[in-house]
């Protein structure tokens, strides 16, 4: 024991407060029992205290006052005298506790052990009554005598203050432990967390990064199709916005979303690389509602639905098409819309199509980012022609624009 006590034969092989405690749940730089014994000390003093108090304003009113320091004299002595029986309560408190099977042996010993320290505590406070308070009413002739009018006074006091500070010392420990568990349970929760957002922004990275090859085996044979036509000034602005949007989506710095302004600028790029295959047969519009510019999506999440118009719609037909690109707001959500004019959806062997390499991509990346259940991809045939691809996201804004809104 660090208290300076040493109970030989006593065993105690898991206190409850016998771990350090970690994570804050130190008071100051003591064990948790020093702590709970500088605070029963305290209370002792604090109680012995309003005692004095509420003693002194009894006299007064019964018509015999007394000076505050006699009443402080007769009074608080009962209280400091605990003060070196604490360790031995605190010791019977770790030592012998109701949570077990055996509580019914650790309820009898601590019934003796409050009867003895009430015995003990009375005697020293006898002694010491009648060596501060000579010639009072309450002395009698024999230190036996004295302790036997007290016992008779106040045993039950005492025996009173031992389960108290037994009980209230048990639930502080409780208590404390049941911090250290929440501490420890939220601490692990919160690596699992940084665990679970590595692993997702890994996955996100390598669901992003399957894009580029795709695309590249696309852009590099609208290359290879405008040099055949000897379109050199074509091919070579064609393999700068090809090496400019590249850059871009290789960069593995990029955030997991994006404000739509910044998406639409990385799906301009891709589009000026198709408009070379298509020429002016393509036309090309914009419905995005200002409201919805600053709404977060993830990087290149219309470059895929738009790939897949061109090369499964509008490539297919000849003449003039067209392209129709929406961004919206609807309550709690955001819907982005790409819609073509190409042949529609067309089934094999009375079944759905499946799904190509950029839609299956963009609900496993959406899955990574928002869950199964908080968006929606679907493709539809539009009733004038063409297919209509819809994704449904979470509404939320940007930190800048979240911050305006806040303000206002």
């Amino acid at each position: 024991m660090t208290n300076g006590y040493d109970f030989a034969g006593a065993t105690d092989p898991a206190p409850l407060d016998s771990e350090p405690l970690r994570g804050g749940l130190r008071t100051g730089a003591r064990p948790i029992w020093e702590s709970a014994l500088l605070g029963a000390c305290g209370a002792y003093v604090a109680v012995g205290v309003l005692e004095t108090i509420k003693v002194y304003l009894f006299r007064h009113l019964q018509g015999i006052p007394r000076s505050p320091g006699y009443v402080f004299l007769e009074v608080m002595p009962w209280w400091t005298l605990w003060m070196p029986l604490l360790p031995i309560v605190l010791w019977l408190a770790r030592r012998y506790r109701f949570d077990g099977p055996h509580w019914m042996r650790s309820a009898s010993i601590h019934l003796i052990w409050a009867i003895g320290l009430s015995i003990l505590h009375v005697t020293a406070f006898s002694a010491t009554y009648r060596l501060l308070m000579p010639g009072q009413p309450a002395i009698q002739e024999t230190l036996g005598g004295q302790v036997r009018y007290f016992m008779a006074r106040h045993l039950f006091t005492d025996l009173v203050t031992y389960c108290a500070t037994v009980g209230v010392y048990l639930a502080f420990v409780n208590f404390t432990r049941y911090r250290r568990t929440a501490i420890a349970a939220a601490q692990s929760d919160a690596r699992a967390a940084r665990l679970q957002l590595s692993l997702s922004e890994a996955r996100l990275q390598a669901l992003r990064m399957e894009l580029n090859p795709h695309f590249l085996f696309n852009a590099l044979n609208a290359v290879g199709g405008l040099v055949r036509r000897r379109e050199h000034d074509a091919a070579i602005e064609t393999l700068s916005q090809l090496g400019e949007l590249l850059r871009t989506t290789l960069n593995r710095e990029m955030p997991a979303e994006i404000p739509l302004v910044e998406e639409m600028e990385l799906l301009d790029r891709f589009l000026s690389i198709e408009r070379v295959r298509f020429g002016e047969r393509l036309n090309i519009t914009r419905e995005i509602e200002a409201e919805a510019q600053l709404a977060l999506v993830p990087p290149l999440i219309l470059q895929p639905l738009v790939e897949n118009a061109l090369k499964h719609g509008i490539a297919r037909r000849t003449g003039p098409a067209f392209l129709e690109i929406t961004a919206r707001r609807v309550g709690t959500q955001l819907e982005l819309a790409v819609r073509d004019s190409g042949e529609g959806l067309s089934s094999r062997h009375g079944r759905p199509p499946r799904d190509g390499v950029g839609l299956s991509n963009t609900k496993a990346r959406l899955e990574q980012l928002y869950g199964a259940e908080a968006y929606l991809v679907e493709l539809s045939n539009e009733p004038g022609g063409g297919v209509r691809a819809r994704v449904v996201l979470p509404w939320h804004l940007t930190a800048a624009r979240e911050l305006v809104a806040a303000s206002a």
